[in-house]
């Protein structure tokens, strides 16, 4: 062991996290260590762990059962009569009435194409209510870093808000009607009952997350600081193909300061926008902001019951809604790179704001309706029609993000202090 070692008492981790190395140090030492170990030239970089929280406008206790405070506005539904099926489809879910948002990208044109079948969406936060009748059928086995066993059950309500509005099933007579909701959950816990967590978990989840296979990964999660390890991890899942989406936070009347993992690279970051398509007042804006999405009043299950629904505002339910519609355009078209994927969100927003991308909407509030069109016009000939026997053209070539370095890097997970953002 180095004399540097030796000082700050470093003990490795038996968590696996890609390559990066998790250290334990003697309390109070993280800054010190941290700064002594980026002095190594064994070492890429050193870093402690931040506090990383759930991105919510309220406040979230559902083991304990209290409200969900919104903005001053608790509201809590039961399970109530559904109402019958159309002969055009439309779910049978009783609170799908309540669905503005659904209505507003234009769902129900875009499930004629496709309803997420055969992809997997990695959910990145508290948790999932496991059992839960509306996700229980697709939720794969997944992994809980705070508690280190593969029970990545729900002790805060926050994961099965953003899990429901991706997948939660339809026509099945209950609650609500997910945007993908023929979708494989992959839930991933890095937060523990109070919606906090630390940077390492969240580095973790996601080398973990491309491993098993995710698709798509939602991140419905802030910081307040730029991580090296965070985005190595990042920088891998978009090399394994995974598409990553981050909320961009719901301080823009506190300030408005840049948050993470929005703002790095290989990340879309997302925003909010009301009934009425306008910026959610609460939305994070910037120049990372990349796309955006109803995150006002959105109805979605919360544990403990199976029979409460609740209306939550924030960019943690407009990330999932445009999780869901990659999750939709990848299930139509498979062979579509990740690039691709992304592009035909981006093209077929509705422009809001300023012309072109902006810091509040992006390059726009999503269409689904639209982003099925796109979808299926940029599709070659052949996988149109799979009966004709001729080769299938190459798709546009994307830009391969960079490579995740190889060289030894350090964190030490115990986290220093960060203050809790207004809620």
């Amino acid at each position: 062991m180095t004399e540097t070692a030796k000082k700050f008492d470093l003990r490795p981790s038996s968590i696996s996290c890609g390559s990066v190395h998790l250290h334990s140090v003697r309390p109070g030492t993280e800054l010190e260590a941290a700064e002594a170990f980026m002095l190594d030239p064994a070492v890429e970089y050193a870093e402690p762990d931040f506090l990383i929280f759930a991105a919510t406008t309220g406040e979230y206790a559902a083991a304990e059962g209290r409200s969900l405070e919104i903005r001053g506005v608790a509201t809590r539904e039961m399970h109530s009569t559904p109402r019958s099926t159309n002969d055009e489809g439309t779910p049978n879910d009783p609170f799908y009435d309540k669905q503005w948002a659904l209505a507003k990208i234009e769902a129900e044109a875009a499930w004629k194409v496709s309803t997420g079948s055969n992809v997997i969406v990695a959910v990145i936060d508290s948790g999932v209510d496991l059992d839960h009748p509306e996700l229980s059928a697709r939720v794969l086995e997944g992994y809980d870093f705070v508690n280190e066993d593969t029970e990545a059950d729900d002790d805060y309500g926050h994961g099965t808000l953003v899990a429901g509005v991706v997948a939660a099933a339809a026509h099945n007579e209950r609650g609500i009607a997910g945007l993908a909701f023929d979708a494989q959950i992959l839930p991933v816990k890095v937060l523990d009952s109070q919606g906090q967590g630390v940077s390492s978990n969240l580095t973790c989840a996601l080398y973990w997350a491309a491993d098993e296979g995710a698709d798509v990964i939602n991140i419905s999660i802030i910081s307040f600081g730029p991580s090296f390890g965070m985005q190595s991890a990042i920088n891998y899942a978009a090399n394994e193909g995974a598409l990553v989406f981050s909320a961009s936070g719901n301080l823009y009347e506190q300030g408005n300061p840049v948050t993470y993992p929005a703002a790095l690279d290989n990340v879309i970051a997302v925003g909010a926008t009301d009934k009425d398509d306008a910026h959610a007042w609460f939305s994070s804006a910037g120049t990372f902001v990349d796309i955006a999405a109803p995150g006002v009043s959105i109805y979605s299950p919360f544990p403990p019951t199976h029979d409460e629904y609740r209306s939550v505002n924030g960019t943690s339910l407009a990330t999932p809604h445009v999780v869901g519609l990659a999750a939709l355009v990848l299930s139509a078209a498979p062979s579509l790179s990740s690039a691709e994927v992304e592009a035909v969100i981006q093209q077929s927003a509705v422009d809001l704001g300023d012309t072109s991308k902006d810091d509040k909407f992006g390059h726009g509030r999503i269409d689904a309706s639209a982003a099925m069109s796109l979808t299926i016009s940029s599709l070659p000939v052949q996988l149109l029609l799979p009966r004709v026997d001729s080769t299938v053209p190459t798709v546009t070539p994307t830009v391969t993000p960079s490579p995740t370095p190889d060289s030894t890097s350090e964190l030490t997970p115990t986290p220093s202090p960060t203050p809790t953002p207004s809620q």
